[in-house]
């Protein structure tokens, strides 16, 4: 009898297998533009996808009850079929928001739809007909598919070879989707961008034990864009009949840098450079709460939501493209390795000889050997222009030589985060990243001293700025650090912007990090797209700030407006949060709550 059971769950995944296929074709990449085995990959992922999609749902949901049932009566034959029913309409949904908006559905697209009485998501009745329809098919073919299942395993077929070859199929694809990874196959990898749900194995460490793949071509393969891909950036090819300014450009990131740091006090050097004719942006947030959204959001102007589409592409940003393009030098100076995360195959993909890490005893060592290496790239060729990211690393570690000033008492030398609690006193810790903040100050004024030095001061714009914040138990939530909420504590970092001949003075409207590539490409490389072409930002300087902006970490996204915080959380659901991270009372769904989903969706193909 067992077996009659587990045979009915077989046939329940294989009969509903069809019609599963049919909706992976509103997934699938362009047959007149792809090659061959990136469709047969594809298939091969499809088909193993979806068999055990229903093979999940019918042992999660169906074969429990049949545990209690020794006869099919007709309650429980409709029971199945609703369950299949659902699990079609619930792909049914996806396949075609997918397949107008090139992103999948989420309960935050449900709860706009469900909780707005129409005001935000409505339809014509054309397509209220539609979806009736395709409605009712899926209701007669699940009908058919359980009734069919349900005969074949009373009468004593076996599904169990089915099953498992369409399991082969599915462990022949992560195979392939392994290997492309590591190879940088990208019409490969992109595929799982695609499939609802589908997160495919990498496998790098085992590739490399068996000699397909070595850590240094892991680090250092050259990337090819995918043209296929689903990742629509820029929207059009840059073009640069704008006027141009002739400067330089760096962007001096230090990680984890809080906006409250630039004070007199803690870093002198970095204050008065921004009292020295330049401007500061007091309202300023990054993109994301966490490194690899951060530095995502600066060079794309793109929210962090893109960055596996990004990956998977090998499209680099904007901002390098312009670079490139301009005949301008792109030099890397990080502290910490652009390896992990990706940034050399997402930022930087197809950057020629790239630096991606640096060497030394300590962290200290790092850093500073990313100022020295800076300034040996300067003095190669001082005739041409440049344009540089240095991004060093100490604040994140909150540590400081033993040797440096110590000003901000109490302080830690050290951390344990696991003593990390809700009754922890924040001060010494929170001084002790005082202290680092003030000693960061110092690459800052080597830096200053440098371009002085070589006359570079009137022709360089310098743009000093962080990846994100760093909260210390800020809203007495327990919550240290960062990539952990969407508070001013880990998004508020300093801006500030030395340009030549551009004046100074402090902006309070509201900036983000998206601003940078949208006031940087077109007035320094003349690129005259729109802007929306390759950012979501406006001009630093001619923008009229925000309402709200979009931010991202690892596993979230949030909409953050004035107001309140409208999380997108890791499961896609909707929650309604004050600027301190607790549960807000206003829980209205604006139509720009729509229009906000929307520019998630907005830099994929729709065709």
């Amino acid at each position: 009898m067992l077996k009659k059971k587990l045979a009915l769950v077989g046939f329940l995944s294989v009969l509903n297998l069809p019609l599963c296929l049919y909706y992976a074709t509103f997934f699938a990449p362009s047959v007149d533009k792809s090659p061959w085995f990136v469709l047969t990959a594809y298939g091969l992922a499809a088909v193993g996808h979806f068999c055990l999609y229903f093979l999940l749902g019918a042992l999660l949901l169906i074969f429990p009850v049949t545990l209690f049932k020794r006869k099919v009566t007709a309650l429980f034959f409709t029971y199945c079929t609703v369950i299949v029913a659902l699990m079609h309409i619930v792909l049914a949904v996806d396949a075609h928001v997918f397949a107008l908006y090139r992103f999948h559905l989420t309960l935050a697209m449900l709860d706009l739809f469900f909780n707005t009485g129409g005001q935000v998501i409505s339809f014509s009745f054309d397509t209220i007909l539609s979806i009736a329809m395709e409605a009712g098919l899926i209701i007669l073919y699940a009908v058919i598919a359980t009734a069919l299942a349900f005969l074949l395993a009373i009468r004593g077929f076996k599904s169990k070879k089915f099953v498992i070859l369409f399991i082969l199929c599915y462990v022949l694809a992560n195979g392939v989707h392994a290997y492309a990874h590591a190879k940088s196959v990208l019409p490969l990898t992109e595929i799982s961008n695609r499939l609802p749900l589908y997160k495919p194995l990498t496998m790098n460490t085992m590739l490399i034990r068996l000699g397909v793949v070595t850590r240094e071509e892991l680090a250092n393969t050259r990337l090819t864009i995918s043209e296929d891909g689903l990742f629509d950036y820029p929207k059009a090819p840059l073009q640069y009949g704008g006027v141009k300014q002739d400067v330089n450009v760096i962007y001096f990131l230090v990680d984890a840098l809080r906006a409250d740091m630039l004070t007199e006090e803690i870093m002198p050097h970095t204050y008065a450079l921004s009292r020295d004719n330049a401007y500061v942006f007091r309202d300023h947030y990054s993109a994301s709460n966490s490194t690899r959204g951060g530095v995502f959001g600066l060079f794309y102007g793109l929210p962090p939501s893109y960055w596996q589409v990004a990956l998977s592409s090998g499209i680099p940003s904007a901002t390098v493209r312009a670079v490139q393009e301009s005949g301008y030098r792109l030099g890397v100076f990080t502290s910490a390795t652009i390896t992990k995360p990706e940034f050399s195959r997402t930022v930087f993909a197809g950057v020629p000889n790239l630096r991606v890490s640096s060497t030394g005893d300590n962290i200290f060592d790092r850093d500073r050997q990313c100022l020295e290496d800076f300034k040996n790239f300067v003095k190669a060729d001082p005739s041409r222009r440049f344009f540089s990211f240095i991004f060093v690393d100490n604040v994140h570690s909150a540590a400081v030589p033993e040797d440096a000033p110590r000003p901000f008492q109490p302080a830690w030398t050290t951390v344990n985060h696991m003593d990390l609690n809700a009754s922890t006193d924040p001060t010494p810790y929170f001084n002790l990243y005082k202290n680092a903040a003030h000693y960061a100050d110092t690459y800052v004024a080597d830096l200053i001293s440098f371009l002085k030095e070589q006359n570079l001061m009137e022709n360089t714009v310098i743009v000093i700025s962080s990846d994100h914040g760093e909260e210390f138990n800020d809203n007495g939530d327990n919550y240290w650090g960062h990539n952990s909420n969407f508070t001013a504590a880990q998004l508020h970092i300093p801006l500030v912007v030395k340009w030549p001949n551009m004046g100074g003075g402090n902006i309070a409207r509201r900036t983000t990090a998206y601003d940078l590539t949208a006031t940087i490409l077109p007035r320094v490389f003349g690129v005259s797209n729109p802007v929306a072409d390759y950012s979501i930002g406006q001009d630093l300087f001619t923008g009229k700030g925000y309402d709200y902006f979009l931010t991202g970490s690892y596993l979230e996204n949030a909409i953050v407006e004035k107001d309140r915080i409208v999380l997108i959380d890791n499961v896609g659901m909707l929650r309604f949060l004050d600027l301190h991270y607790r549960d807000s009372s206003d829980t209205g769904r604006d139509a720009h709550l729509l229009e906000a989903m929307q520019t998630f969706g907005e830099y994929l193909k729709k065709d």
